[in-house]
């Protein structure tokens, strides 16, 4: 059945209310620059995780333990037809682990192969603007954030600051980590 064409008040009273609430809500610069990362939680610690580092976010996957030299190595997964090592990101940044690593992003090396970081929680999703960074050397910093390791400034959501880690440095030392345990397999 069609619906009745709008009369002429109903579409200029639709239209002075569009016009009012314009003016409610607050002006956004057209180049307005967001921030979006991943809240999550590492051994009982918040830190953040920028979307731009990582290609996905995945909870539940199946890991096949393997022997491995390296001791964050918790296994295999697959993902899109091919096999990657998981790592317990806990464990990388010297977290003791308080329970399963349900969550884990997957991310990219330099070499273009898949690594998967593993982590206990994931909270929220957060888009934030360059007001609410916070530099690694702002005096307003508590001491405990900026003596942890692989860290990239922080940034404010809600009423925390949370680390933002440096996936590309984790990626690096796991790289540095597999080079050496192949050296020492060679000898």
């Amino acid at each position: 059945m069609r619906q009745p064409a709008p009369t002429t008040n109903e579409t200029v009273r639709a239209l002075r209310q569009a016009f009012d609430q314009s003016f409610a809500r607050a002006l956004q610069p057209a180049n307005l620059q967001l921030l979006e990362v991943l809240v999550v939680r590492i051994g009982g610690d918040g830190y953040a995780i920028r979307l731009a580092d990582i290609r996905g976010l995945y909870a539940d996957r199946r890991v096949v333990p393997v022997p491995s030299p390296l001791a964050d190595l918790l296994g295999v997964t697959g993902f899109r037809g091919q096999v990657v090592p998981v790592y317990d990101l806990g464990a990388l940044l010297g977290k003791t682990r308080r329970g399963a690593l349900r969550w884990m992003v997957l991310v990219q090396t330099r070499g273009r192969d898949l690594r998967a970081l593993a982590f206990d929680t994931f909270e929220a999703y957060a888009a934030v603007t360059a007001d609410r960074l916070v530099a690694v050397d702002d005096p307003g910093l508590a001491s405990d954030l900026t003596a942890r390791p692989f860290m990239h400034g922080a940034v404010r959501i809600e009423q925390t600051v949370r680390p933002i880690l440096q996936v590309q440095s984790i990626v690096d030392l796991l790289q540095q980590r597999v080079d050496a345990a192949r050296s020492n397999k060679e000898r």
